[in-house]
């Protein structure tokens, strides 16, 4: 296959780039009438790569254990704090450890569901396990690095984070913050990277890759967002950024690994910095072991990444987005209005859920009917972590790009039809009607039995104009907030014990047609099932950190 070269320093127009984007995005919509290339693809699950990346020779730091210090709060007072929390100092080693571990291993999955693997997974060498952060098809491709400066909470360096360990990996010794400062515009100590490794990814859904990934990159985001926001901090990350110098400091060559988001930690100055001189490393880099025997590229995929690169390319000015947020609603008392949302008054919430979240995979029940109050979180918290501010819409206040809209089939007082989801009224506002015994036949695959869903979120959003305002990039970082929208609907829904499940599998178009969308600019971009969890569940409790009883607790 054709390998693009991926080391240019400036995009082509945004208008050509951006044409890429819409045409990958249409195809990722109607794929279940027009099949995505290449033909007869089948997963070669023998030739899997492994789902933890390892350096070879590297020295390890060992971190604190995973939440060794409370998370403090509930999943909605760290989504407001994360967006309108001051600029902090950066986290302690703790603090940190805590949201590095979203993305470790939490415990081992045996409970039987109506997934694909669900027999598989019980022997010992195909062992699913569970993290705190939501992936397509569980493949969790994206790694975390961190470049550590002077006065940060680590010795300075490159650091990889081994999510089965975990632990750091240190890569080099060398201070590298200075070329992030300059690549991305914000000087800090400390610097968090995410970076995607494609392969880990594309082995299982190949030209559709893309299109989960960029929501693998922003679950994660919004999992680091509500951890930190938690402790205190709200960093703000970096979207637009110059990829190759990034890519460079972090070892990673920008095609089959590549950087998507860059997030500052600890005090800084806007601006950018001067660009360093390159000052060879004399120690090689520790190198990548690779289980499968043979990795593959896909054109499409390619294509669209090339396309999303911007280089030194300067920019967008904050208000380049201001009109691709939808439209706001008509105000005035017409609609259903949720009862205000709180937080529980368990303490620790968003800590419990980080532990706990899981996808359904069917093992959710329509009834009893889902309550508006439970419904009106989850839906609060997808909407509101869209309005915290990135560097290319810093404002507190911003408005998200995004739109949740509901099929609601048993939810308490609602009738059976599409409604609409007024973030700043906490209403809903209805819409057309919608029969749930039809809705099984738009979907897909096996693993759930739309009837037995009590309501569908589905995150919408209007492609074309973030394309026309961004370019390609747009596309990208319109996919990394569709996933921090996942991420926080789903610990949002294990705070509240609601079954839940993010999934694409339904057919974008017919959906955007009982929502009635078709003749506007908003698309659907994910689904996401609610409803009560069927118990008891039979399966095995295999958590690797618990929190151990208090002495008062344990006497008998």
């Amino acid at each position: 296959m054709r390998t693009p070269d991926h080391t240019r320093t400036s995009p082509g127009p945004l208008a050509a780039d951006g044409a890429v984007a819409l045409d990958y995005a249409r195809r990722m919509f109607h794929r279940q009438s027009d099949p995505l290339p290449p033909p007869g693809f089948r997963v070669d699950w023998d030739d899997q790569p492994f789902r933890h990346t390892f350096y070879r020779d590297a020295p390890k730091l060992p971190l604190p254990a995973p939440f060794s210090l409370p998370v403090p709060g509930g999943v909605l007072a760290s989504v407001e704090r994360a967006r309108t929390a001051g600029a902090s100092a950066q986290p302690t080693l703790q603090e940190l450890s805590s949201a590095l571990a979203c993305y470790a291993v939490t415990g081992r999955r045996t409970s039987p569901d109506w997934n694909e693997d669900s027999t598989r997974k019980l022997h010992t060498g195909q062992a699913t396990w569970s993290r705190p952060t939501a992936s397509g098809g569980g493949m969790y491709p994206v790694e975390t690095y961190l470049v550590a400066g002077a006065g940060a909470v680590l010795p300075c360096g490159v650091y990889h984070y081994d999510t089965a360990h975990h632990a750091l990996d240190r890569l080099t010794a060398r201070d590298r913050t200075a070329e992030l400062a300059a690549a991305c515009g914000t000087r800090a100590p400390l610097y968090l990277v995410a970076t995607l490794r494609f392969w880990k990814n594309s082995f299982k859904y190949n030209s559709f890759s893309y299109h989960v990934v960029t929501q693998d990159t922003g679950a994660l985001l919004g999992a680091w967002r509500m951890v930190l926001g938690a402790f205190g901090h709200a960093p703000r990350p970096v979207l637009w950024f110059d990829e190759a110098p990034v890519g460079a400091a972090v070892g990673v060559d920008g095609r089959t690994e590549a950087p998507f988001a860059v997030v500052p930690l600890g005090e800084g100055a806007d601006g950018a910095a001067p660009r360093p001189p390159s000052v060879p490393s004399r120690a090689p880099r520790p190198r990548v072991w690779e289980r499968s025997r043979r990795v593959r590229s896909f054109e499409m995929v390619d294509q669209v990444h090339l396309a999303a690169l911007v280089g030194d390319t300067p920019r967008p000015a904050p208000d380049a987005g201001d009109g691709c947020a939808p439209v706001p609603l008509p105000g005035g008392g017409s609609g259903v209005p949720l009862p205000p949302v709180a937080d529980p008054a368990e303490p620790g919430g968003l800590e419990r859920a980080l532990r706990t979240r899981r996808s359904a995979f069917g093992v959710m029940a329509s009834r009893p009917a889902l309550d508006t109050a439970a419904l009106g979180r989850v839906l609060a918290a997808a909407e509101r972590i869209g309005r915290c501010p990135t560097d290319v819409a810093p404002a507190a206040d911003r408005r998200p790009w995004l739109r949740l809209r509901l099929l609601a089939h048993t939810v308490e007082g609602l009738e059976q039809r599409a409604y609409c989801y007024d973030g700043d009224s906490h209403r809903l506002l209805p819409g057309p009607a919608v029969d749930f015994s039809d809705l099984q036949r738009h979907y897909a695959l096996t693993n759930y039995d739309l009837r037995q869903c009590a309501a569908v979120a589905v995150v919408c959003a209007r492609l074309e104009p973030l394309v026309a305002a961004y370019g390609a990039r747009g596309y990208r970082m319109l996919g990394i907030e569709v996933g921090q929208a996942a991420q926080s609907a789903y610990l949002a829904a294990a705070e509240a014990d609601l079954a839940v499940g993010a999934v694409l599998g339904l057919d974008n178009p017919a959906i955007d047609d009982l929502l009635g969308l078709s003749d506007t600019d908003e698309r659907s971009m994910l689904f996401l099932l609610l409803g009560r969890p069927r118990t008891p569940r039979t399966g095995y409790d295999h958590s690797l950190h618990r929190t151990l009883p208090s002495q008062e607790e344990a006497q008998p």
